[in-house]
């Protein structure tokens, strides 16, 4: 019989587990859940003994040069959660540990929450409401629908490829930016392909990045690039702050001629006198697009079950892709 641990402390493990893929691991093998709050390395190692799987998440010990080499049957890694860069290191060389992430489960999370934001910014809801606030306010003139919108993808990453496919019922132009993407490549995703960063800027009526977190992604947009942008254009970041020239953002925005979603700043939080928190034409919201969610306990679950049947997992990462990955 498979030995499983979870890892999990128990607050967390409400917000990754509905009851039914409770139930499901434990079909799986025998289970072991964590009990209490977050495990000491000692306390993680003692319910990994004699364990082939594992499964960790935000806050939780990984598979470490502390842990790997005291746990000989351990065989897989589930992190539910997303990056699992700092997991590699010598300490795997030799074990047939696979280390999977449950990053796609989480780039649905934040997928949804951008096409929310691309919604209800194309339709000006909240500069409306703001208005009505003061009394009867006219609808708004620079109004659109994503039917009758341009929306530049930035990157077909994880997240990215979610969005061209929650995108694809309303029907908008997609233009996507992506240099590891063929043209044919962005037709099946529902998209054009564009070679230029700037005329996806110029072209679009919102612009939403979804690059991943790497050193040649840092400021990729700049001045630019947000001066390109047209008057009213909906700017949505969901993946890093580093990845934008946030002052060169910051110069647009106080004039009024965009407005943004930023869900990712440099630093964060942002200082509480910063002036990104007080523009009307900025919603900041707390890195909340991809925290907990059934969905990532689901992919776990899922994950082992392959594991067990002898199937591949959804997403395992391999030492040769973390060039590539957030």
């Amino acid at each position: 019989m498979t030995r499983i641990a979870v890892l999990v402390h128990q607050p967390l493990q409400g917000q990754l587990f509905s009851a039914s893929d409770r139930q499901r691991l434990e079909s799986l093998g025998e289970v072991r859940w964590a009990e209490g709050g977050k495990l000491t390395p000692e306390k993680a190692l003692e319910l990994l003994r004699g364990c082939a799987v594992a499964i960790g998440s935000w806050g939780t010990v990984g598979p470490t040069a502390e842990i790997v080499p005291h746990t000989p049957d351990l065989r897989l890694w589930v992190h539910a959660a997303g990056t699992v860069k700092h997991f590699f290191g010598p300490h795997l060389k030799g074990r047939d540990v696979a280390i999977c992430s449950c990053a796609p489960a989480i780039a649905e999370c934040v997928a949804e929450m951008t096409v929310g934001q691309l919604i209800v910014g194309l339709k000006r809801v909240l500069p409306n409401a703001a208005a009505n606030q003061q009394g009867a306010a006219p609808k708004p003139a620079n109004s659109f629908t994503l039917a009758s919108s341009t929306i530049g993808v930035i990157a077909a990453s994880q997240v990215g490829r979610h969005v061209l496919n929650f995108l694809r019922p309303f029907r908008p132009q997609v233009l996507l930016y992506d240099p590891f993407v063929t043209a044919e490549q962005a037709a099946a995703l529902g998209a054009r392909k564009v070679s230029d960063l700037l005329e996806l800027c110029r072209s679009s009526n919102a612009v939403t990045l979804h690059t991943p977190n790497l050193p040649e992604t840092q400021q990729m947009l700049g001045a630019q690039h947000f001066k390109a942008m047209r008057d009213d254009a909906i700017f949505v970041n969901t993946s890093r702050g580093s990845c934008i020239d946030q002052a060169a953002l910051l110069d647009e925005l106080q004039r009024g001629r965009l407005f943004a979603f930023l869900d990712v700043t440099t630093p964060e939080p942002l200082p509480n006198e910063h002036p990104l928190r007080r523009l009307p034409n900025v919603l900041v919201t707390s890195h909340i697009a991809g925290g907990a969610d059934l969905r990532i306990g689901a992919q776990a679950v899922d994950d082992v079950a392959a594991f067990v049947a002898g199937r591949s997992p959804t997403l395992r990462v391999t030492e040769d892709m973390l060039a590539r990955m957030a």
